[in-house]
């Protein structure tokens, strides 16, 4: 698309909205700016995307055919502000709707922050932090930059095409960077056709850098928390993970709302109308109602997870919960110890975000409920953790906790950490007791790799098989010292029903004939005290 035809659309547009004059003038003003930055980089890439998917406030939004798209969005706002006005004048109106909630949400949700609907092609840049808090330990820059870039990649049709590390003081400048490698920066970006997204390897960066980094280089810029909330909303299937994520999102939203006020509002909020006292009232109730009926829905599935959790206890089946890094193979090693065809194990990050149980039988026949769990990151925001606690409750209330490594990672020792520090937070002093520790993913290791790990973790691979009945026999073990399960031997007659009840009640190990009387038979059984009660009771037995 030539620029003279992008002015020939901006002319019929001056024309179709003439009696706004004042909303045109803001618009121009815009626009001129807009030449020689977004327009000018939209031009010259012939980036083709849909209208729909655009995001206010994005390269593509500014495409001359979305010009009208935008218009109709600042007519809407218009209208939205004159109804909100007679709200807070006290002039009749009707009650907010769910419906409109979310539609103005997601609106608002499109200006500040929102991932464009399509693909990107992405620079990833890692700082290399001097020194502070955020200086790196346990880890390399390189390391870090790797995980961005598999974020990124974990992305529908997302493509790291340009990867760099730049050093910075991270902490002390609007700019993130230092004013040399800022300019550097800002002149490779402006100059390259190939670029359309920038992300920044650091947790969380605030509104102000974004605002910042956006305007010195006509693009939009995300931070890793940003990439992680994107990837969970993509990730989420079950209704329960859908209102997790939404919840996780509002603290994010809330504090650029927060930004906005203090005066740094973007020029996309300009287009829209602006963001006026009485819009950031409205927006700060919006959140308000947003977040307290998520709470509300989250708090209905949180009581039928609680009677699920119940029904367990009854039934006396011991739980048991798969936890670690992201990737490292918690549904894999589910799927070998319980022989489930149905589970689909997806080399990517954050493929698990529902909790989900699975039966499995151990050597001895003893029953075990297995508890899959959404999987940790490095510096994971406390917004995304807490928001994720009740569905987390299943591993926090689990008679055992199995803590799966990595081996086969390069930076398997900030994962191990990363893991233990959440786990520290997550768990009770009695239950961190109760945590087995297992390398996984043994078989990509060479023997001189291998040999390097630690002796006290058991070594598996879940599949190849390697190292899983030793891990059974640790898993009973540990079942047996942290539930209200007995060993016990029975010396049963032939053909009796107490083997039958046995059988149903307990899990029997083994069936051998007495070898001092052909009569009868000893069985070796694991059994709960409250079962084994009941067989004394049923069967006339002392305890």
């Amino acid at each position: 698309m030539t620029y003279s035809i992008y002015c020939r659309n901006l002319s019929i547009i001056r024309q179709l909205f003439k009696s706004n004059s004042a909303l045109i003038s803001q618009w121009c003003k815009l626009n001129n700016q807009s030449c020689t930055t977004y327009a000018k980089f939209q031009v010259e890439r012939n980036i083709v995307c849909s209208a729909s998917g655009n995001v206010i406030g994005s390269v593509a939004h500014w495409k001359p055919l979305t010009l009208l798209n935008c218009f109709d969005r600042l007519l809407k706002s218009q209208r939205r502000l004159r109804a909100t006005h007679s709200a807070y004048t006290g002039s009749a109106t009707a009650p907010v709707s769910d419906k409109e909630d979310e539609q103005e949400y997601n609106e608002y949700l499109r200006e500040i922050c929102a991932i464009p609907g399509m693909g990107q092609r992405v620079l990833v840049i890692q700082p290399d932090i001097k020194g502070g808090s955020r200086k790196y330990v346990l880890t390399t820059k390189e390391l870090k930059l790797e995980e961005t870039c598999t974020l990124v990649h974990t992305l529908p049709n997302w493509k790291v095409v340009s990867k760099k590390i730049v050093r910075t003081d991270f902490e002390n400048t609007s700019e993130v960077f230092g004013s040399g490698n800022f300019e550097v920066l800002k002149n490779e970006i402006t100059s390259s056709r190939n670029i359309s997204a920038v992300v920044i390897g650091i947790d969380k960066l605030n509104g102000l850098q974004i605002n910042t980094l956006q305007e010195a280089w006509g693009l939009p810029v995300y931070d890793r928390y940003t990439i992680v909330l994107q990837i969970f909303k993509d990730h989420a299937q079950s209704p329960e993970a859908k209102l997790q994520v939404a919840l996780a999102e509002i603290p994010y939203v809330r504090s650029r709302l927060m930004l906005i006020h203090g005066g740094f509002q973007t020029e996309a909020a300009h287009i829209v109308g602006g963001v006026t006292p009485m819009t950031l009232d409205r927006r700060r109730m919006l959140l308000n109602r947003r977040e307290s009926k998520l709470k509300k829905q989250l708090e209905a599935l949180h009581s039928k997870r609680q009677e699920v959790r119940l029904l367990r206890c009854r039934n006396n089946v011991p739980t048991v919960a798969i936890v670690g890094y992201t990737n490292c193979g918690k549904t894999t090693l589910i799927k070998a110890l319980t022989e489930d065809e149905t589970l689909t194990p997806e080399n990517k990050l954050f493929a698990t975000l529902d909790v989900t149980a699975h039966q499995g039988l151990l050597a001895s026949m003893m029953k075990v409920t297995y508890i899959d769990t959404v999987g940790f990151i490095s510096d994971m925001p406390i917004t995304l953790l807490d928001a994720f606690r009740a569905t987390l409750e299943d591993a926090l209330m689990a008679d055992l906790v199995i803590h799966i490594r990595d081996a086969s990672h390069p930076d398997r020792k900030l994962q191990i950490i990363s893991v233990h520090k959440t786990l520290e937070n997550l768990l009770s002093e009695e239950k961190k007791k109760n945590v087995i520790e297992v390398y996984n993913k043994t078989d990509l290791l060479s023997p001189e790799e291998a040999a390097l790990l630690d002796p006290s973790v058991i070594q598996i691979s879940a599949v190849t098989g390697q190292g899983l009945a030793e891990l059974g026999k640790a898993i009973e073990k540990g079942l047996l010292a942290t539930t209200n399960h007995l060993k016990k031997v029975f010396r049963i007659p032939n053909n009796h029903q107490m083997l039958r009840w046995l059988q149903q009640e307990a899990a029997v190990n083994s069936i051998t004939p007495d070898p001092r009387d052909s009569q009868y038979l000893i069985a070796e059984v694991i059994i709960s005290h409250s079962a084994y009660g009941r067989f004394c009771s049923t069967f006339s037995r002392k305890k």
